[in-house]
């Protein structure tokens, strides 16, 4: 007899060799579990407002509008003292709802708090706190993404009236792609190009009045409006804007690092790095780094409970079912092979997480006391890990889709339209593939620095490994001996495991130091540059991994399955990029070494699937998080998808029945019961 899908769920758990609670403990960090825990026990009070349950039958003004109804909603909780601003966040992300009053919490608020004077927040800041004002943060143009420097909205100094004149020159100056604009925002902060007496300033942010406060009607010269249907993150009100000669105060520009004077004095704090009007994008990318772990939690657990408890073929896996029955899909190992990996990643997500956290918090501490100096690190390592982690949570979404078969494509999976959700990570606030070269650029300039024998070159927490692998910011004629270790005492050692990582980074960091130095162009470099990021990020994953563990208490019973999730972390890396170690001047890996790594991962992931139920249920997300019939705790995984499927309206015997007539009456019959069909064609 097959067991039950619930049963065979238990049966995984039965497995675990930890404590999960201890786990979900130690790897999510204490604020968002006591967050979650407290959000979710809200939103479950008032099922009537925050169900989720119908939205997979929703169009997108329907789910704008429930998402406005529950936006509205938490603004009311937060204004009663039972959220926090933050909490609404949390919120928004166990909803699955990203509405159109996300970018005032997201973009408009913070820009404010990191970029106004005090004056300037008691004007903007204090009423966009209490919801008086509703902002966004206007930068993208439909001619300008990625190149800030680019952009060609204007903002001109006007001395006889002591104003600012913002501008919209040309259709390629459109605002576009813009959160809360299309239909909420009453003001925007909008980058664009200082003009003063003639002289081209740089893009900087100024305020400009979108709406009416009063009717919400578009103020003169705003032309204004929504963008439209999208792949995804159609509850979000995109917007596209035009200004024409739109007149604002001078001190609507934002003017705590940059103050231009009544007649137009342009004038900047001592010692201020330009790059500082950057550290709201820097924040923004410190929060996809955190929420990605979140992001591709959902993901996993949806995917590796469904794998378990999904029986296909009696016989083929390797290890027998009692009484004939089918395989769980989990036991094959090339559904082992897609998620055994992304479940080490999404640990080591959670562990990078928190460590990035620390580092911007340090960093923004330095820079309130007037230290500019680890701003570059700061934003370089910002680009990599929001590359890296969106890059592994986005693709993961799809891969776990792909691992749920054909009931993966359904919309009760729970993984469809939250992939095109989530999928804007990849793109904004820097499209991953730009955002790789910055940090590349950071990390040559670092190699660079070496060679010239700067004293405080790669001095950084994130670039420490470039001066202990390139003496003098050259590869040394001897290979390192972590280079010199059989793969399975490198699968044995964690600390040598960061150092082939970071010997590989700083390898191609050298190369391509080389390469660029003897005449390759910067736009034959772009492919070198995106695989230096990924090494570079791969070893500050890694690193950050490690160290977390390390946190552990000595004997702890996380320890061992932690440890192997470190390592395999390790060998998918390796194996994922053999080339890399294969083509090394020094130190390289032999094509059997290669061999060896495969077979010690293939091994590590069959372990490491005898733990995968316990190690999702670990990361603690609910069923009200997942929504998913695939993915539920209890493993009522068929019961609930056809529960699901019979709530479709077009099944209901009121609404459906109708639409079932009609389109009986008028499509069906005529075509069953025409006499001649043929004979009634018209050419």
């Amino acid at each position: 007899m097959t067991p039950s899908t619930a049963d065979t769920l238990q049966a995984e758990r039965s497995k675990a060799g930890f404590s999960v609670a201890e786990m979900n403990e130690f790897i999510v960090d204490a604020e968002m579990r006591q967050q979650l825990a407290k959000v979710e026990a809200v939103l479950a009070a008032e099922p009537e407002t925050f169900s989720q349950r119908d939205t997979y039958f929703m169009g997108r003004t329907e789910k704008m509008e429930h998402a406005l109804k529950m936006g509205r909603r938490l603004i009311e909780l937060m204004k009663a003292g039972r959220l926090t601003s933050d909490e609404i966040s949390v919120a928004d992300m166990v909803l699955d709802v990203n509405g159109p009053f996300g970018l005032h919490r997201a973009m408009f608020i913070p820009t404010l708090q990191q970029q106004a004077t005090a004056a300037q927040q008691e004007r903007f800041l204090k009423p966009a706190l209490d919801y008086r004002i509703l902002g966004c943060y206007a930068q993208t143009e439909i001619g300008h993404g990625s190149n800030v420097q680019g952009l060609e909205t204007t903002c001109t100094y006007v001395a006889e009236t002591d104003e600012f004149e913002v501008h919209t020159p040309n259709i390629r100056a459109c605002k576009w792609w813009i959160g809360s604009l299309g239909v909420t925002a009453t003001h925007a902060v909008v980058m664009a190009q200082l003009v003063v007496a003639g002289r081209a300033h740089g893009p900087h942010a100024v305020v400009v009045p979108l709406r009416s406060e009063r009717d919400h009607a578009p103020l003169a010269g705003v032309t204004v409006g929504d963008l439209g249907p999208k792949f995804g993150f159609n509850a979000m009100d995109n917007g596209f804007l035009l200004l024409d000669r739109v007149r604002v105060p001078r001190d609507n520009l934002l003017q705590r690092y940059i103050t231009v004077a009544r007649g137009g004095a342009v004038s900047r704090p001592a010692g201020v790095d330009p790059k500082v009007a950057y550290g709201t994008m820097v924040y923004v990318r410190t929060q996809i780094v955190r929420n990605m772990s979140q992001t591709l939690a959902r993901a996993t657990t949806t995917a590796v409970r469904y794998a378990a408890v999904r029986r296909q073929f009696a016989g083929k896996a390797d290890r027998r079912q009692a009484g004939g029955a089918e395989s769980p899909v989990l036991d094959y190992a090339m559904v082992q092979f897609r998620l055994v990996p992304l479940l080490a990643q999404n640990y080591a997500m959670f562990a990078t997480s928190q460590a990035f956290a620390a580092h911007y918090a340090e960093s923004m501490g330095e820079l309130a006391r007037g230290n500019f100096a680890p701003l570059k690190e700061l934003h370089a390592t910002a680009c990599g890990l929001k590359r890296w982690t969106s890059d592994v949570a986005i693709r993961g979404i799809d891969t776990c889709r792909h691992a749920c078969g054909g009931h993966g494509f359904s919309q009760f999976s729970g993984l469809n339209e939250f992939y095109g959700n989530q999928y804007p990570n990849v793109i904004w606030e820097g499209d991953n593939y730009v955002l790789s070269q910055q940090t590349a650029r950071f990390l040559l300039k670092q190699v660079a620095a070496l060679r010239a024998g700067a004293p405080d070159a790669a001095a950084g927490a994130t670039t420490g490994y470039l001066r202990a692998h390139l003496p003098q910011g050259r590869l040394p004629r001897a290979a390192p001996a972590c280079m010199r270790l059989s793969v399975e005492e490198m699968a044995r050692d964690p600390q040598a495991q960061l150092q082939v990582l970071a010997f590989r980074a700083a390898a191609q960091a050298a190369e391509l130091a080389d390469r660029m130095q003897g005449g390759q162009t910067h736009n034959r470099s772009l492919v070198a540059m995106q695989r230096l990021c990924d090494a570079h990020s791969d070893y500050v994953v890694a690193t950050y991994f490690q160290q977390h563990v390390r946190t552990l208490a000595p004997r702890s019973p996380l320890a061992p399955v932690l440890q192997q999730l470190a390592t395999l972390l390790f060998l998918y890396v390796l194996e994922q990029n053999a080339a890399d170690l294969l083509r090394l001047r020094v130190g390289a890996l032999q094509p059997a070494q290669i061999a060896e790594i495969e077979h010690a991962l293939a091994a590590l992931i069959e372990q490491v699937r005898e733990q995968a139920v316990p190690l999702v249920d670990a990361l603690g997300v609910s069923d009200m998080r997942l929504n998913s019939a695939l993915g539920r705790a209890d493993g009522r995984v068929y019961e609930s998808y056809l529960e699901w499927a019979m709530r479709d309206p077009l099944n209901s015997d009121d609404a459906g029945a109708r639409i079932r007539k009609l389109w009986f009456d008028k499509y069906y019959a005529p075509v069953l019961h025409a006499k001649d069909n043929a004979g009634q064609a018209r050419l």
